[in-house]
């Protein structure tokens, strides 16, 4: 009896596996529609077909079967892509289609550099192709018996011209039916700019389309879900807004300014859902600065469409800790690991991550292929574009720019208050002309507060805060600096022991996330005599994260946009009327390294001249101060777009860059740490293999504290952590200017 050949060591054998990678390219065939024309090339799916289909026959080698159920043998680690390769030789196929055929087939795991050491030099050393060839002959029984299948295979799936050699004929075989596809593909792609130009795409898709179908069979998805066709019917309102109703018909590219609370989210869906592709299955990104809004939006879109589903496949939630946050939403940890798993798959129609989880693609990092398909004719949310800095806008500019003119994805871009040269710039690159704001008449209902500047720092006005929590005011209390937060905190704190919070960034995940959910807790509480939490003292993260609801806010001076993001967290549902919002005209020294002084003093001064404050007004306030675009952050804009740009120009298939990839991570700003205190606890998790309990005690510090602390010999690594010697309190969080112990 001829045993089957075995294609994964959990006993699938290679002709399940490869049905099931051809099921989900049928599926991807049909989300991913024209493909064929848009690389100008009309077998694409039929060469995506062929390739599949004989990209792990190289498996059949006796010896990788032995390796495969842990049996002695002498595979070292070979690819089986190298034998696969020449299968290629026995299709019907023209010269042309041959090489795609073979060039797919031999990158579906490895990029062109690692597949080098293979290349049989005059100084090779190691088994030899010819060696590894022959032990494929004691399978050839069972090879032929696949290599038959595969005609009528290809009349199920609609090729009925296709036709393969048999018998293979492998003792034909040799090293150049491998190595001149390595070496004339990579010579090609360096040196032949029209050859480049004509199979970028071609390559890019053609692998993406492969990896993916390989990838997502061994993982066990049998069906790639669609986006709802009519999602209008779920966000069944007894009245829609001006914005949601013309976003219900808007085609293309659009810009939606529009205040907060005026149902902006649905209307990106609306959008997103009126320019689905033929096929209707274009996948939807949406994308949000911040952790916790991210994972705020995850909620709320599981949670309100999960009933249209039945599988928790249908939204992926993607940023640097989304391991660790669905492992706490999920009770289930395979259910968890699984969403984790597939987040970086095409697989979810929707999707809440961070623009960075997009332009990592762009750096050619590795899976990029699939990265891109997956956008082709995708629909592109960006939400709260005025929250990024210059040079995060310039990279979603030259996304954004690729994007459109190479994938045919469409862009959506929301605020509530967008900076006229920013709107400016992106209707300029991008030819948007489809611009959705609200009239003034429309506007004027959402009239929330009214400005007071106070002359001096929050340090003269403590009893004015206590006396507005004492009026049984929910009070919230905005700094620039967490050493400032800090310290307001404790003095507010002595009165108001056991109704007040702080939060900031440098706490460690599982305090943010238990004082988090303590917030979260507190405003779905109605009766407001129930609410717990009467003073919130914190930072930037509180205008940037949590959906809160206070009656009155304090805040340190800081650029109009930031203002009303923190202004935005008072009287958000709007039944108050109008509540007062406090803006202090003195930061703390040190304000200066966070907020170009100049925007600040333009700020204080048009706020100086405003007293309701009306949408329309703010809108007006936002332009003048930022007459000047980016100022003095032009420069690093424009480099930096720059910079992007010769990026986007490098990206070719079968290459990911470990240069670029550095290149990349070197865009952020942040560096994760641990306070030494958690050493042991950190140790135990390592140990145990629980790397996301490890999440649970790091924090963020800027390059500069990195640098402080790196000089004061107060930095430790150990197991590819950095712990530094800081003293952390769980309710004061990082307390940086105090050490805990000496790090040996």
């Amino acid at each position: 009896m001829i045993k089957p050949i075995l294609a994964k060591s959990n006993g699938e054998t290679l002709g399940e596996h490869t049905r099931s990678c051809l099921q989900i390219f049928r599926q991807l065939k049909e989300i991913y529609p024209d493909l064929d024309t848009l690389t100008k090339y009309p077998p694409f799916y039929l060469v995506v077909f062929q390739s599949l289909y004989l990209h792990d026959i190289g498996k059949s080698s006796i010896e990788f079967q032995k390796n495969l159920i842990k049996q002695p043998n002498f595979w070292k680690h070979y690819r089986h892509e190298i034998l696969s390769t020449p299968f290629a030789n026995l299709l019907n196929a023209n010269e042309v289609d041959m090489d795609i055929i073979k060039a797919l087939i031999l990158t579906h795991h490895k990029d062109l550099k690692d597949l080098y050491p293979y290349y049989e030099t005059d100084n090779f050393f190691g088994t030899t192709f010819s060696e590894y060839v022959k032990t494929l002959e004691p399978n050839v029984e069972n090879i032929n018996l696949f290599v038959n299948e595969f005609n009528q295979l290809a009349k199920e799936y609609g090729y009925t011209n296709l036709s393969i050699s048999s018998p293979p004929g492998i003792n034909k075989f040799n090293k150049e039916d491998w190595e001149s596809t390595l070496k004339g593909l990579s010579s090609c792609l360096k040196q032949n700019e029209d050859f480049k130009n004509w199979f970028i795409f071609i390559g890019i898709f053609g692998k993406g389309m492969v990896n993916a179908s390989d990838y997502l069979a061994s993982g066990g998805i049998r069906e790639i879900l669609k986006p709802l066709p009519d999602i209008i019917e779920i966000f069944n309102f007894e009245k829609y807004t001006s914005i949601q109703e013309r976003c219900m018909n808007s085609n293309g590219d659009t810009i939606i300014i529009s205040p907060t609370g005026s149902g902006k989210t649905e209307a990106a869906l609306f959008w997103a859902t009126n320019n689905l592709n033929r096929t209707k299955g274009s996948r939807i990104f949406f994308t949000l600065p911040y952790t916790a809004s991210i994972n705020a939006l995850y909620r709320r879109l599981r949670d309100r469409l999960s009933k249209y589903y039945s599988t928790e496949d249908f939204i992926s939630l993607l940023h640097g800790r989304a391991a660790y946050f669905l492992s706490q939403m999920y009770e289930d940890q395979n259910t968890s690991r699984h969403l984790t798993k597939i987040s970086r798959q095409i697989c979810s129609p929707y999707k809440v991550l961070t623009p960075f989880q997009i332009i990592r693609h762009f750096f050619s990092i590795k899976g990029y292929e699939m990265g891109l398909l997956e956008m082709y004719q995708g629909l592109i949310i960006l939400d709260e574009i005025h929250s990024y800095e210059p040079k995060t806008v310039a990279l979603i500019l030259g996304m954004c720019s690729y994007l459109k003119k190479n994938l045919n994805a469409k862009i959506l871009l929301m605020s509530a208050t967008l900076p006229a040269f920013i709107k400016t710039l992106f209707q300029d690159k991008l030819g948007i002309t489809n611009i959705i704001e609200m009239n003034k008449d429309e506007l004027t209902p959402y009239l929330r507060h009214k400005s007071h500047i106070l002359k001096g720092s929050i340090y003269e006005y403590l009893t004015e805060i206590q006396k507005a929590i004492n009026d049984n005011k929910r009070v919230l209390v905005v700094c620039n600096t967490v050493n400032q937060a800090q310290e307001i905190f404790k003095k507010l704190q002595v009165t108001n022991d056991n109704s007040s919070l702080l939060l900031h960034s440098k706490f460690i995940l599982k305090d943010r996330e238990r004082i988090e959910t303590k917030i979260i807790a507190d405003e779905k509480v109605d009766d407001i005599k129930l609410k717990q939490i009467k003073l919130l003292v914190g930072t930037q993260v509180i205008e940037v994260s949590l959906d809160i609801n206070y009656d009155v806010c304090f805040t340190e001076p800081a650029p109009i946009d930031a203002l009303i993001q923190r202004f935005g967290r008072v009287n958000r549902r709007m039944k108050n009327g109008i509540c007062p919002v406090y803006v202090f005209s003195k930061g703390s020294e040190n304000d200066k390294y966070i907020y170009n002084p100049e925007i600040v003093e333009k700020t204080l001064n048009v706020l100086q001249k405003m007293d309701m404050l009306y949408e329309w007004e703010l809108q007006k306030a936002v332009d003048e101060v930022y007459s000047e675009g980016f100022g003095d952050k032009k420069e690093e804009f424009e480099s930096t777009y720059r910079f992007f740009n010769d990026i986007l120009e490098e990206i070719i298939p079968f290459n990911n860059y470990d240069r670029k990839e550095s290149e990349f991570y070197k865009l952020f700003d942040s560096i994760e740490a641990i306070p030494v205190q958690f050493l042991t606890d950190v140790k135990e998790a390592l140990e145990d293999g629980d790397y996301l309990e490890v999440m649970k005690y790091t924090l963020p510090l800027t390059k500069g504290q990195y640098y402080r602390l790196k000089s004061e010999n107060r930095i430790y690594s150990d197991s590819n952590n950095l712990f530094i010697d800081v003293k952390y309190d769980n309710e004061f969080g990082l307390l940086i200017s105090e050490k805990t112990s000496s790090i040996e």
